[in-house]
């Protein structure tokens, strides 16, 4: 096993490296805490280091902060060498992250013991992680085989549902009673399928991290509105009020409208499963950071044993046996998900035969800037008109070299860009765009009358092949998908 040792003395440099070889370590030696640095920043460090506190330039308590901060970096067991003896220095080593510690003048049996202990962690946390690693590629093998299943499934079942509804409306011939009645239990147990199908093929597509935002601005109180709407007859057959409570203005947000219906929906649906009697209630709050939202009912409510398990998949509590709609036990996992997804958390508030309260938030995040880059102020207009829907902030450019400038200080999401543009055209705009380091990732939709040559705008190296291309006269229904595509998150 590689060891680290960071020592600026030469004497205890020397005996440290001398010991650790004759206990059969590979040992590498750095003179400061700058040197040490350099060694353990690397993509793989040395999983042991030695690091003196007191050293030029980096001390070893400051290199160990650096190590801890480091994200996603294999784990370094490190012993802190220190001349200092109080509780109080001591335990600021170990805050920084040290493992462990030696004081000086050291002894040789202790000090090969703490290496020893420091030789097994890394020993265990190796096979930890490479026990994670495993684990991970279990689970995406899981989550791939689910959600290729679950979408070969929705062809069948579709023609299934197609061909008994065909039948139930008579077009294969006249039916009895109790044809009917079978027809028409296997319709239901379509229905229920489908919705299994589609659960599943959510949470797959979530755990995978392959679900995609097609964020665009929505009304939050408008969709809470919708969804009291879509839910009011199956509400009423349960003699059950669904009840709102929102502000008086709109909420604009920045987000899926479709994902946020979708979380809406399954808490709703929820709901209405678990109470018999009283009402449900809708609410949205609009606070500082973020969109708060809650679905409360006065149902039969949740024991406390049972809400830390409420987010995880196939969990069901209060089940009722029988006839009636079952749950996959995927929805409150789904709401997680796409709440998460959406920057906010999820949380509840419930007590057996009192009712449950199921919050959730969604985070405010700034409406996108595009850069508008033509040099008829008419088509900048037109542009910005016909993005007016989603509510975007604009910059305006007229010019290439306007555009480079305004693209580094202004950090757009999107840029729309016309390629025929004075002094320096489209291809010169996006070939210093893609070699700057703070544009080189900014979306670029091309807008132009002319015929776009392909390999004159990959000529640079850069792969600028799946660069959108737009013609003009512009469609605004085309623009607004594809700025919408290109922002999708």
């Amino acid at each position: 096993m590689k060891v680290l040792i960071a020592e600026d003395d030469p004497i205890s440099r020397r005996l440290l490296e001398a010991s650790l070889t004759k206990w059969g370590f590979d040992v590498i030696v750095a003179r400061d805490g700058n040197e040490a640095w350099q060694v353990l920043r690397k993509n793989e460090p040395p999983p042991l280091a030695l690091l003196d506190w007191m050293m030029p330039g980096l001390d070893g308590v400051e290199v160990c902060r650096r190590i801890r901060a480091k994200k996603n970096a294999p784990y370094v067991y490190v012993i802190i060498l220190t001349a200092k003896g109080r509780k109080e220095d001591i335990v600021d080593g170990l805050d920084a992250g040290a493992d462990d510690y030696v004081t000086k003048p050291f002894s040789a049996k202790e000090l090969h013991a703490r290496v020893k202990v420091g030789e097994r962690v890394v020993t265990l946390e190796r096979k930890l992680a490479e026990n994670v690693k495993k684990l991970k590629q279990f689970d995406k093998l899981k989550s791939d085989f689910l959600s290729t299943v679950s979408h070969e499934l929705r062809t069948p079942i579709a023609i299934m549902r197609e061909g008994v509804s065909l039948c139930l409306d008579g077009v294969a011939g006249e039916l009895t009673d109790m044809q009917r009645e079978f027809l028409s239990d296997t319709l239901e147990n379509i229905d229920r399928l489908t919705r299994l199908v589609t659960d599943l093929l959510d949470i797959s597509k979530i755990e995978a991290g392959k679900v995609t935002l097609r964020k665009s601005s929505i009304d939050v109180c408008e969709i809470a509105r919708r969804v009291k709407k879509s839910f009011e007859q199956k509400a009423r057959e349960k003699n059950i009020k669904i009840e709102l409570s929102l502000p008086e203005s709109p909420i604009k947000l920045f987000a899926d409208g479709d994902k946020v219906t979708q979380i809406f929906n399954n808490l709703v649906s929820n709901a209405l499963r678990y109470t018999e009697k009283g009402k449900i209630t809708i609410t949205v709050k609009d606070k500082k950071e973020v969109v708060e939202c809650c679905v409360s009912d006065t149902g039969i409510g949740i024991a406390k044993e049972n809400i830390p398990k409420l987010f995880s998949k196939f969990e069901q509590f209060g089940r009722v046996e029988g006839p009636g709609y079952k749950g996959t036990g995927l929805g409150l996992a789904i709401v997680k998900g796409l709440v998460e997804k959406h920057g906010g958390r999820v949380w509840v508030e419930s007590e057996l035969g009192k009712g449950s309260f199921f919050w959730f938030t969604l985070k405010k995040v700034p409406f996108p800037r595009i850069l508008v880059v033509d040099d008829e102020q008419n088509t900048v207009e037109i542009v910005k008109r016909f993005l007016s829907v989603g509510d975007y902030r604009f910059i305006e450019a007229y010019d290439g070299k306007g555009a480079i400038e305004k693209a580094i200080n202004e950090n757009p999401s999107l840029i729309v860009l016309d390629m025929m543009l004075p002094e320096m055209d489209g291809y010169e705009v996006i070939k210093e765009l893609k070699k700057n380091e703070t544009t080189h990732n900014i979306p670029i939709l091309i807008l132009s009358a002319y015929t776009v040559d392909r390999e004159r705008l990959d000529n640079d190296g850069n792969s600028n092949k799946n660069i959108p291309v737009m013609g003009k006269p512009i469609k605004p229904e085309e623009l607004l998908n594809n700025v919408q595509e290109m922002l999708s998150t």
